[in-house]
């Protein structure tokens, strides 16, 4: 849920005051350009509206850029994700810092792990500046196991006390990521915020009637790595078949060639190849798509925030079929907008897709569009990130100890 916040609606006048040229300047640092214009273009644009500056630092994208950027500007950063050993880490710290300095800029706002690595590496050089951290999920540390994990847990937890030191808000889209991280102290002294995901458009995702029926037409929009539980989905599906019920499985999404668990394509061409499965790789009208299924299905091993596209299903009126843990349980009341079911277990998802099989999925869907109309509408969690740069711009003058 958004907290923190209220719903009214980001305005110039009300958040920048009426006639001011600027209310300052935002650098987001993020690992991805194109993740920032997926998932986070609405706040810069809302951000713009209120009176800012803001500039994305990030590794530039491969294909052509929007062709509208409503003036938000893109720089490229340094740093970059290679697998489990992300690289340039400290050139994009000193970069941070510099180009900070640069644009005169009020508030810094980094993503993700990657953005809180450098962002502890810039304070260490000398980055004095209000900051913002958006928490969008753990990764890997919620799916490696054994020694490793904890190893990387306590990384995670030192680097964020060491930002925690300059009394940053933390934007958390669940509350077990938080724990995690352990910012206890932060959450107490009001500076930890649980945001709704990225918020989605309502508008652009709106429900339509579902199809007829058989088959049980079922959706998996997410980047093609081992962590968003394809193969499981795919896996429950057969068995599901096996059991005799018509249903069938589409997967969207490309891998991920960054990351360290990325399916290969022979392993997607074996997907497609099961019965009643196919795989059309990344698709821009996500919408269309969700309208010609009658369900989605996340079979998470962990490590999100809470996914868009699980907020995207919601809002176009499909229920979901997800996994039992942070963001997604978030989100999902077993039974009402969906269903949920332990992580890793090919069987109880089978069972899950058999449930939905003879629910009367309209009346599910009807109540996971209401739950994106209560707090995750873009408008309503734009205004909360808002409503926080212009909280600390207000204060950017006294530098940070």
């Amino acid at each position: 849920m958004v907290t923190d916040s209220g719903d009214a609606a980001v305005t110039p006048d009300h958040l920048a005051g009426a006639g001011q040229p600027s209310a300052g300047h935002v650098l987001c640092l993020i690992n991805e350009a194109w993740f920032f214009r997926s998932h986070f273009m609405p706040w810069a644009l809302a951000a713009r509206a209120a009176g800012f500056d803001v500039t994305v630092l990030g590794a530039p994208e491969t294909g052509a850029g929007a062709a509208d950027d409503g003036g938000v500007s893109f720089l490229p950063s340094s740093a970059r994700r290679a697998g489990w050993r992300p690289q340039g880490l400290w050139a994009a710290a000193r970069e941070l810092r510099d180009q900070a300095d640069r644009l005169g800029v009020s508030v810094v706002h980094v993503f993700g792990l990657h953005g809180m690595a450098i962002a502890a590496l810039a304070r260490l050089a000398g980055l004095r500046l209000p900051l913002v951290v958006s928490v969008t999920g753990t990764g890997f540390l919620a799916t490696i196991r054994g020694p490793v994990r904890l190893a990387a847990r306590a990384l995670a937890a030192v680097t964020a006390r060491l930002l925690d030191a300059g009394e940053p808000v933390w934007l958390c889209e669940n509350r077990d990521d938080a724990a995690v991280l352990r910012l206890g102290r932060a959450d107490r002294e009001g500076r930890v915020t649980i945001l709704t995901g990225a918020g989605v458009d309502p508008v652009r995702f709106v429900p339509a009637p579902l199809p007829e029926r058989p088959p049980l037409r079922l959706i998996l929009v997410a980047r093609m790595v081992r962590s968003k539980g394809v193969d499981l989905a795919v896996a429950a599906v057969a068995l599901a078949r096996e059991q005799g019920l018509d249903v069938t499985l589409t997967l969207v999404g490309s891998p991920d060639p960054a990351n360290p668990r990325a399916l290969g394509a022979e392993e997607l061409a074996a997907f497609a190849r099961t019965e009643g499965v196919s795989h059309l790789g990344r698709r821009s009208d996500i919408e269309q798509l969700l309208g010609t299924h009658h369900a989605f299905i996340l079979p998470s091993r962990g490590g999100e925030g809470l996914p868009k596209a699980l907020l995207e299903a919601a809002a176009a009126g499909r229920p979901a079929i997800v996994t039992d843990v942070p963001g997604c349980r978030d989100f999902v009341v077993d039974g009402e907008g969906g269903f949920v079911v332990p992580a890793e277990d090919a069987e109880a998802l089978a069972v899950a897709i058999e449930r939905a099989g003879r629910s009367d999925l309209a009346a599910m869907g009807a109540k996971a569009r209401a739950a994106v109309e209560r707090s995750a509408t873009v408008a309503q969690v734009s205004a909360a990130v808002v409503e926080v740069y212009c909280r600390l711009a207000g204060r950017a003058g006294a530098p940070i100890t």
